[in-house]
């Protein structure tokens, strides 16, 4: 997995806008699914401390719902993007270009 490749692909205008669209709904999906997984300890933490909590869990929210998606597509890019532009990039960086 090669991060930077995929963020390259994503910022590519040779690659369509479909590839892209799929890893960024996917990685919504993943974040969504972790924070389904999170309810029952941010209830707790709401809680246990009810200003510092649900500030916190409000802010760490906000982060997770933007850079888990887009870490998520980077991720993806390289599978999902046009064989040749990935194999393009890929030799554009490796000659330094």
């Amino acid at each position: 997995m090669n991060a930077p490749l995929g963020y390259a692909l994503l910022r590519d205008h040779r690659v369509s806008l479909r590839p892209k669209l799929v890893a960024l709904c996917i990685g919504l999906a993943v974040a969504g699914l972790i924070e389904l997984l999170q309810i029952p300890v941010e209830s707790v933490l709401a809680l246990v401390l009810p200003v510092v909590g649900a500030a916190g869990d409000v802010a760490l929210d906000g982060v997770e719902a933007v850079v888990l998606p887009v870490l998520v597509a980077t991720l993806l890019m390289p599978y999902l993007a046009p064989p040749d532009i990935v194999q393009q990039l890929r030799a554009q960086r490796a000659s330094g270009a």
